[in-house]
């Protein structure tokens, strides 16, 4: 159940799946209030080179720094907001960043069905009616 700070937000996956998640605030309030800000998003996604580790959805144009709660391990599920690239990223494995990012929600559901994805496909982020 979300508190206050939490945000449902559904990630559509064009012809592929729809996934729910939350936009967690105090992880990183700045980023996820400019995203917010900026919902619904539609971007094209691709996958990180070199593997499936990530979907990453480039140019989100918000442009916010690090914090003191940037770090560089994510975990499976997490939605993190890199500002080194200006892009959002859905993390498929547990992984290490080359640079601090800020994580700034959690995917709930079936990860796998990210893998069915291709490269150019467009990914909607949006905020959950319910």
């Amino acid at each position: 159940m979300p508190d206050s700070g939490d945000i449902p937000i559904n990630i559509n996956l064009f012809g592929i799946c729809e996934l729910k998640g939350n936009i967690i605030r105090h992880f990183a309030p700045l980023s996820a209030d400019a995203i917010l800000d900026k919902l619904p998003l539609v971007l094209r996604g691709r996958y990180n080179f070199g593997g499936k580790k990530y979907w990453t959805l480039p140019g989100v144009e918000i442009f916010k720094g690090t914090n003191p709660k940037s770090k560089k391990e994510v975990a499976k599920g997490d939605i993190i907001y890199n500002p080194k690239t200006d892009e959002l990223i859905l993390v498929i494995e547990n992984m290490l960043m080359p640079n601090k990012v800020n994580k700034i929600g959690k995917i709930e559901g079936n990860l796998e069905l990210l893998l069915k994805a291709r490269n150019g496909l467009n990914t909607k982020i949006s905020k959950s009616s319910g």
